[in-house]
């Protein structure tokens, strides 16, 4: 990997603003949108001169931009040039308040973030970049750190260069100075680096020092949970499968089932996507080589974001469908089964006492679903409203400014309060003996009478008032 890098020669520079045009009109950049500036300095104080100060993105080394960026659209290429893939950017600006020199700024005609990356397509097919090619003063110098007899390395060897950095913001930038001292010392005094630039807004750091954490947090208690309540059923008397050979009772239609497993495969897709785009230190939720492994499969964070899209808009046609279609026959029923009672405590209480093996007491009757099914019914719904909400600002606005910015933590809460509750649920349906006719009535649509009759007492009088069926 070479190590592109450029010196202002800040003795040369005439501050004519030609580096500027040709920027804007070597990239289209419409109005509001610079890839570098010139600053006028005015005479002040014991500084009678009138000079100005010249900057662009930095590259850093250490460049705070990438580590702020949740979806991995900034990067470091082979080049060693921090750039962005505007496909996989969604216009949240995170990256645009972690740089200390406010060199990035998200485009309202696009809605990403645009920022130099020193002329990347023109440097790859051997050309200079614009700002070095129009320069009249000749001012600028570009090329590889690398390349000892290149012209960079020997104006290292030839004159003083400095970095504009501070004791606050020590970021390594590949963009060198140098001149007189005084007007370098001038230059850093006048436009520091921001301290304050160096984090994500506040949606971000919610997101990397609240939600993250906190997301640890919860599923680690709902799978030490789980592994306790698998412990004590290791340990205790082994249960037998009472139901097996009794009458059954129809429990859900089939498309109540294929909807369930396609919301099944839905989650599971764009948890694994999803986990693969947060791919920065700061925000991460798998192994770093798990994100490595999905980019290998996807090619680029912009592919997984693209799939990613594209699953999600398929799940809501389909929800929308069975909103619509099965309005009266499936979603109002769904919804008034997941009411809670009063029996709903105690029932959970009781189930814990189960699993503990510290009591036998009996379970109160239950409706359809009992109380666990309901707070995981309830969590699954409230996290996929957050996550549809939140998802369709994303998509839908990008460069939203704050809605963006707080569109990510909340989708993030949301699809993590659907995975803490699925650990449970997979626990309760398919390990605890005890549950698995529920897991198996979602695979064929039947469950037990005695078993309805044992756990669900409510329903299975309403159910044994009508046709019964049998296997």
């Amino acid at each position: 990997m070479t190590r592109l890098a450029m010196i202002l020669d800040m003795d040369r520079c005439v501050g004519c603003g030609a580096c500027i045009i040709a920027c804007q009109e070597e990239w289209s950049l419409p109005p509001g949108v610079a890839r570098n500036w010139v600053r006028p300095l005015w005479p002040q104080g014991e500084q009678p001169v009138f000079t100005h100060c010249v900057g662009l993105c930095n590259h850093c080394q250490d460049a705070p931009c990438i580590g702020a960026c949740p979806t991995g659209a900034t990067y470091r290429d082979h080049n060693n040039r921090v750039v962005v893939d505007a496909n996989a950017c969604i216009g949240c600006g995170y990256c645009a308040h972690a740089c200390p020199w406010g060199a990035r700024t998200v485009r309202q005609d696009t809605g990403v973030v645009d920022k130099c990356d020193f002329c990347a397509p023109l440097v790859d097919a051997g050309y200079p970049p614009a700002c070095v090619a129009t320069c009249p003063a000749e001012a600028r110098l570009f090329g590889d750190l690398d390349e000892r007899e290149g012209a960079l390395s020997r104006a290292f060897r030839e004159r003083p260069v400095r970095q504009l950095q501070t004791a606050q913001v020590s970021t390594d930038p590949q963009v060198f100075y140098t001149g007189k001292k005084a007007l370098l010392d001038r230059i850093a005094a006048e436009h520091p680096p921001d301290p304050q630039g160096l984090e994500p807004p506040l949606a971000g750091r919610v997101l990397r020092d609240g939600l993250r954490p906190g997301f640890f947090g919860l599923l680690a208690v709902a799978l030490f949970g789980d592994t306790l309540a698998f412990a004590r059923q290791l340990a205790g008397p082994a249960e037998e499968a009472e139901h097996d050979a009794a009458p059954m009772l129809r429990r859900h239609d089939t498309a109540i089932i294929l909807l369930h497993w396609f919301n099944a495969a839905v989650w599971l897709f764009q948890l694994v996507t999803g986990a693969g785009l947060l791919g920065s230190r700061d925000y991460r939720v798998v192994p770093g080589f798990v994100n490595q492994a999905l980019l290998a499969i996807f090619g680029s964070p912009a592919v997984m974001l693209k799939f990613h899209i594209a699953v999600a808009a398929l799940w809501m046609a389909v929800l929308l469908v069975y909103g619509v279609l099965g309005f009266k026959r499936y979603l109002v029923p769904f919804v008034s089964h997941l009411r809670l009672r009063r029996d709903d405590l105690r029932w959970l209480r009781v189930t814990a006492g189960h699993i503990l093996r510290r009591s036998r007491e009996p379970l109160p009757p239950q409706d359809k679903y009992n109380a666990g099914q309901k707070l995981f019914g309830l969590a699954v719904a409230a996290g996929t409203l957050l996550v549809i909400a939140s998802g369709m600002a994303m998509a839908l606005l990008p460069g939203g400014g704050e809605v963006i910015q707080w569109a990510i933590p909340v989708h993030f809460a949301g699809t993590g309060a659907v995975v803490a509750g699925t650990a449970v649920h997979i626990y309760m349906a398919a390990v605890l003996p005890s549950e698995r006719p529920v897991f198996f009535s979602m695979l064929h649509g039947r469950i037990p009478e005695s078993f309805a009759r044992e756990r669900y007492a409510r329903w299975w009088e309403r159910m044994t008032r009508g046709e019964r069926t049998s296997r």
